[in-house]
């Protein structure tokens, strides 16, 4: 609010900015503080600065680059309460990661962890009384901004995210309870998978050779007395949460939650930068020539000056509603813009955004005339009421009575601003919303041009590859067209990307429809290879009166083998012909 200078998206954009900056810097002091020299320090800041996860957080209104510069603020108190014993510095470190608690949860994460070490490594620390009663007492002062929550939310704002009024909500909240059931974690195999690919997203965060430094530095911060046992307890926490917490995409496509993780190896990174410079002065330019790669390879994945994508898609989704609209709103990608957009930049003022993918928001049951008061979703409601029809209209779904007359809808806009130009970065998020535009204008255009339907299904699966919910639903849509073949190719790929059930409450999984897919083809298959057999065997020409009489008796039936009926009804058809009946 201080900084007059753009929207608040970009004053936010620049705080994050801000915030990683000075936490790549606070590592830079950290290492100092631990007798790294400056190239060795400088280094470890360049790497964490240069890792992707970190720097695509650098430039986005999230809140990991303030989770980051709070950690390396608390780590940096609690090495210099181990280098001097003095005991302020360890309740700073303390107050620190309970403030930064109010910011993200993995700093109460990081606070057990203190606590562990800070006991291990001085033994006479119980016997000191006022100084654990003083962590105690910091902690609860940095957590008190959490008091805020239920204060605001008793005056029922318009974004009041669980409802955090009574004592059970507002844990809820604080514990982000609503996302634990979306766990990836079933079985106990499922741990080595997941930690298979956090071992290997280090590697590929640091271009392996980072994380072969980060191994060597584990190596001589025993030798070199540093707090090693922090910075490895630091690691594990972050894991076992993302193992008990994570979904699939938190763990296997959002690499972001590892940022934690990441600031400990780029530090451990330089002690390894160190230990080679001292023995081979040569090294220190040829190690530079990591970050340097790092720069040029991450610069135009993250450079965001063109994006546009997120804000033309909910600009275009807001521009198409009537005045007066409702327009019931879920899933992050799409609701936070329109939050933003709708509540901050104050765009169509008229239209009643309801936020049902809010915090598990207790939304009010919803009465509406359909005639007067044009109700649309973001995505389908999945409901069914008689009365009523969900029709996909461009980017939402208009509900509309049973008796309306649907008329084709005239689609305006075919493209998202930079979905097509290559200096634009497409994560997997944008990846989704492209994907999920394209989806949109296919459902609308299902019914009344399906070359074109088609087309934009294509685009779909091209821009959102890995969108397992997306081929899903490509899946139910071609078979609902009697495209079995296409269905089960769609449920096929879906699987192949999330085994599982997917992220929806229903816990619907690809597998479960592949079954029913598979049966269709095989029947078709069957009905075909009759078809055909018979008519090779009656000698009917394709196009024929008889030949177009034959194939209308021949699916008029149902619950019968069509493959065994097609040839009793081609026998019919010559029996008919040979009696000169007129077709």
């Amino acid at each position: 609010m201080l900084v007059p200078l753009g929207s608040i998206a970009l004053r936010m954009s620049l705080f994050s900015a801000f915030a990683a900056a000075a936490a790549a810097s606070g590592l830079f002091v950290v290492c100092r503080q631990l007798g790294l020299r400056r190239s060795a320090a400088s280094f470890a800041a360049l790497l964490l600065a240069l890792s992707p996860s970190f720097w695509s957080q650098a430039n986005i209104q999230r809140v990991y680059s303030l989770n980051a510069m709070m950690m390396v603020a608390a780590l940096g108190l609690a090495t210099q309460w181990w280098l001097g014993r003095d005991d302020r510095m360890l309740v700073a470190a303390v107050f620190v990661s309970a403030l930064g608690a109010c910011n993200h949860t993995y700093m109460a994460i990081f606070v057990i962890a203190l606590a562990l070490w800070s006991v291990v490594v001085d033994r006479t620390l119980w016997q000191r009384p006022r100084t654990w009663l003083s962590c105690i007492g910091a902690g609860v002062l940095g957590l008190l901004p959490y008091i805020y929550q239920p204060l605001r939310s008793r005056a029922d704002p318009r974004l009041d995210w669980g409802n955090p009024e009574t004592i059970d909500s507002w844990i809820a909240v604080v514990t982000r309870r609503d996302a634990w059931d979306r766990a990836w974690l079933e079985v106990p195999g499922d741990v080595l998978v997941i930690a298979v690919d956090y071992l290997s997203r280090i590697g590929y965060e640091f271009l392996w050779l980072g994380a072969g430094l980060a191994l060597l530095g584990v190596v001589a911060a025993r030798a070199r007395k540093w707090p090693l046992l922090l910075l490895l307890l630091v690691m594990a926490g972050n894991f076992v949460a993302m193992v008990l917490h994570g979904s699939r995409s938190d763990l296997f496509y959002w690499h972001r939650y590892y940022i934690p993780t990441y600031v400990v190896v780029s530090l451990l990174a330089g002690l390894g930068f160190q230990v080679l410079s001292e023995r081979w002065r040569k090294w220190i330019p040829v190690a530079y020539l990591l970050p340097v790669l790092m720069l040029i390879v991450g610069y135009p994945q993250f450079d965001r000056s063109r994006y546009r994508i997120a804000e033309d898609f909910s600009r275009s989704l807001l521009t198409e509603l009537p005045p007066g609209a409702h327009l019931s709103a879920s899933d992050d990608n799409i609701l936070f813009v329109l939050i933003y957009l709708h509540f901050v930049e104050g765009l169509r003022p008229d239209i009643n955004l309801i936020l049902q993918g809010v915090g598990q928001a207790d939304l009010q049951p919803l009465s509406f005339d359909p005639a007067s008061e044009p109700l649309y979703f973001t995505h389908h409601p999945n409901w069914s009421v008689p009365e009523l029809v969900v029709d996909p209209v461009g980017l939402a779904f208009k509900i509309e009575s049973s008796d309306t007359s649907i008329q084709p809808v005239s689609i305006t806009k075919w493209e998202l601003d930079g979905e097509n130009d290559s200096r634009v970065p497409k994560d997997y998020l944008t990846q989704n919303l492209i994907g999920h535009f394209h989806y949109m204008l296919g459902i609308t255009l299902e019914r009344w041009d399906w070359p074109r339907a088609e087309g934009q299904f294509e685009k779909a699966r091209a821009a959102a590859p890995e969108n397992d919910v997306l081929f899903y639903n490509l899946g139910l849509i071609y078979a609902r067209n009697g495209l079995y073949e296409r269905s089960l190719a769609s449920f096929e790929h879906s699987r192949a990307i999330n085994p599982r059930h997917l992220a929806t409450k229903r816990e619907v999984r690809a597998s479960d429809r592949l079954i029913e897919a598979r049966t269709e083809v095989v029947r078709l298959d069957g009905f075909e290879v009759g078809w055909m057999a018979g008519l090779e065997e009656s000698g009917l020409t394709a196009g024929t009166a008889p030949y177009h009489a034959m194939l209308a008796r021949f699916f008029s039936g149902s619950g019968e083998d069509l493959a065994a009926r097609g040839h009793l009804l081609i026998a019919a058809e010559l029996e008919s012909a040979e009696l000169g009946e007129t077709r």
